[in-house]
C-alpha cells in the first residue's frame, strides 16, 4: 500500500523513496535526506526538533498586539496540534500525495481559518501545500513558514547558492541587523540565522549535502521570504532536544511569508507550496 497508518504518523510510498508524516522524514535507498534530532519529543509536548514544522500563525516570539496574538507561543499553534488525514488525492505510478486537516484553532485565538497540507511524494522529490482560508466575515492577518530540516553529511562543508547578490536580511545573530547578501556561495563556518527578504529567485540550492556529492533544491511559490538556520555548537548544545553534535547534521532551509504580514479577504485561500527535489 503506498499510503500506510497508524496511531502515529502516517507513511507515503513510492516505488523509489519514502515519506513518515509524523515529521516527515524522507528516505531515498536507505538515506535520510531530513534531519530528525535523536532527543526530539515525539509525544506532542513539544514542537519536534526535526521534519518540516509548520510555522503558524507568527513567526518567532509573539507581537505585542493584538491581544489574541500576543497570546500565542513562539511560531504560533500549528506545529503542536495534531492533524488528521482527510483524504488520498493522488496514487498512481507518478507518485502518491494525501491531504491533511488542521483542527480548529484554540480558543483563545478566535479566527475561523482553515489549515490543510497537501503532501505529495514522487521520485526524488517531495511536495508541501500549505493551504490558509479564511472562513471569518472580516480580513485576517498572520505569518506562516515551513521549517525544514534538510540532513548533511558535514554542514560546514556546504555550499548554499541561490540567493542573488543584494537581497537584504535580516541577521538575528546580531540583533535583526539588516546587511545585503554578498556575492558567492553561504557557507555553514558559524552560527547562521538570517531572514532573507522577499528572494526574488525562489529557489536556493544546498550542495554536497549527501556523502556522494548530492544536491537538494528548495523552491517555494506563495511564499516570498527564505530563512537560513544553523545554531552551531554554542547554541545548539544547548538545546535539550538536540542531539550530541546535531547542529553538524543539518541546515534549516525555510520558505515562509514572514518579513511582513501576510492578509486575506473574507472567503479567500492562500497557498503556499515547498518542492524539494534531490540532485
Amino acid at each position: 500500500m503506498p499510503v500506510e497508518q497508524n496511531e502515529k504518523s502516517i507513511t507515503l510510498k513510492h516505488p523509489s523513496v519514502s515519506a513518515r508524516l509524523e515529521v516527515e522524514e524522507l528516505t531515498v535507498n536507505g538515506q535520510e535526506h531530513i534531519f530528525l534530532s535523536k532527543k526530539a519529543h515525539l509525544d506532542g509536548s513539544a514542537a519536534i526538533r526535526g521534519g518540516i514544522p509548520i510555522v503558524f500563525p507568527i513567526f518567532g516570539p509573539p507581537p505585542s498586539s493584538p491581544p489574541e496574538y500576543a497570546a500565542l507561543k513562539q511560531h504560533g499553534y500549528a506545529r503542536n496540534q495534531t492533524w488528521k488525514l482527510d483524504k488520498v488525492v493522488l496514487d498512481n505510478a507518478d507518485g502518491v500525495s494525501v491531504r491533511l486537516v488542521a483542527p480548529s484553532p484554540p480558543a483563545s485565538f478566535p479566527h475561523p481559518v482553515g489549515l490543510t497540507y497537501v503532501v505529495t511524494l514522487a521520485a526524488h522529490q517531495l511536495v508541501s501545500d500549505l493551504h490558509v482560508q479564511n472562513n471569518g466575515a472580516d480580513d485576517f492577518k498572520f505569518q506562516a513558514l515551513l521549517h525544514t530540516y534538510l540532513r548533511v553529511e558535514d554542514a560546514s562543508k556546504i555550499e548554499i547558492t541561490g540567493i542573488e547578490a543584494g537581497t537584504v536580511y535580516k541577521d538575528k545573530t546580531l540583533g535583526g541587523k539588516e546587511e545585503e547578501t554578498p556575492l558567492g556561495p553561504l557557507l555553514v563556518d558559524r552560527e547562521l540565522d538570517r531572514v532573507y527578504q522577499k528572494v526574488p529567485s525562489q529557489e536556493i540550492r544546498v550542495d554536497d549535502i549527501n556523502s556522494d556529492g548530492g544536491s537538494v533544491k528548495v523552491r517555494f511559490r506563495g511564499f516570498q521570504d527564505a530563512t537560513i538556520w544553523n545554531p552551531g555548537q554554542a547554541t545548539g548544545s544547548k538545546m535539550g532536544d538536540m542531539e550530541d553534535g546535531g547542529w553538524d547534521h543539518f541546515v534549516c532551509i525555510e520558505p515562509g511569508f514572514v518579513s511582513d504580514w501576510k492578509s486575506i479577504k473574507p472567503g479567500e485561500q492562500f497557498i503556499g507550496q515547498q518542492v524539494l527535489t534531490l540532485g
